[in-house]
């Protein structure tokens, strides 16, 4: 039974928890229908925002997820677009308070810098 007074859990940080730990051992280790999940799941949760840094950051994800469903996806657009996504990130991440949302946000854009540089 779960306890009526706890706090509800964030959706957003705990997507952003699931999307950490797919990354950890990198982007490759993901495979293609692992990193679709992702991108979708964040299209989905971006959807219909009206703040321009998340809109761009949307932009980006359609791009990329254009890019990794080709018929021959290009390893120099998918490193460039994982690191401009990583910058973004952490630019989002920048304008939060202190918290876990904030320390999500930027292990994220590290991981996505760290998954541009290994696919570079």
């Amino acid at each position: 039974m779960t306890d009526p007074s706890a706090p509800t859990p964030d959706p957003t940080e705990h997507d952003l928890e699931l999307t950490v730990s797919a990354l950890k051992d990198g982007p490759a280790a993901l495979g293609i229908q692992g990193a679709l999940v992702e991108i979708r799941r964040w299209q989905e949760r971006l959807d219909g925002t009206d703040a321009p840094a998340l809109e761009e950051i949307g932009a980006a994800l359609a791009e990329l997820r254009g890019e990794v469903e080709s018929d021959a996806p290009d390893d120099a657009v998918i490193t460039d677009l994982m690191r401009r996504l990583s910058t973004m990130t952490l630019t989002a991440a920048a304008d939060q308070p202190a918290g876990n949302l904030r320390s999500r946000l930027e292990e994220l854009g590290h991981l996505l810098g760290e998954g541009a540089a290994e696919n570079g």
